[in-house]
């Protein structure tokens, strides 16, 4: 489907086919009217779904979680962890620091659910932990895009938007080639 030279950073596909996956596990990604999307960092956030649904009420019993679910599913794609870097972090700083069979009773316990995107996985955490993996932290889902996504429900409306988000892609790249023109 991509050239094997074609760096895993810049594939591309149109935002429709991001919605032709389970409802349930979609990440933010495509929901307020982009025209298209990164599949591999789409992949990783919705494996990030996934496990938020199952294991991020546990964050009191292992703070790592927050960080490492965070980091899964942030709307920002370029700081989003490549698939090898989710393993990675979950490797060396979730199981050695996990109690013993902590994430194989997940799924029995009775939580509340609230989507990953809402749901405040450092809220009880030790504040000096919270400082320590600030970085990683997603901040709360803004009004704007809360704004987006209700809008964007509506097919035609994220017709609409997406077309104008690609215009104003289009726009930006060409201000981008005349100003370079320009300076020459």
């Amino acid at each position: 489907m991509f050239p094997p030279s074609m760096s895993l950073d810049d594939c591309r596909l149109p935002s429709l086919i991001s919605f032709q996956t389970l409802d349930d596990q979609v990440p933010g990604d495509t929901l307020q009217g982009e025209f298209d999307f990164n599949p591999f960092a789409f992949d990783v956030g919705m494996l990030g779904v996934m496990f938020c649904q199952e294991f991020q009420h546990l964050t009191r019993t292992v703070p790592m979680l927050a960080p490492l679910l965070d980091r899964m599913t942030t709307r920002n794609i370029t700081r989003r962890f490549k698939a090898s870097e989710a393993l990675q972090f979950f490797e060396e700083q979730v199981v050695p620091l996990t109690p013993e069979r902590v994430l194989s009773f997940a799924a029995e316990s009775n939580h509340r659910y609230v989507t990953y995107d809402y749901y405040d996985r450092w809220k009880h955490l030790d504040p000096d932990f919270v400082a320590k993996w600030a970085a990683y932290r997603e901040p709360p889902v803004p009004y704007h895009i809360r704004f987006l996504r209700k809008i964007c429900s509506s097919a035609w409306v994220f017709r609409i938007v997406s077309s104008i988000r690609r215009l104003g892609r289009f726009l930006c790249l060409g201000w981008t080639i005349l100003g370079h023109k320009l300076l020459e």
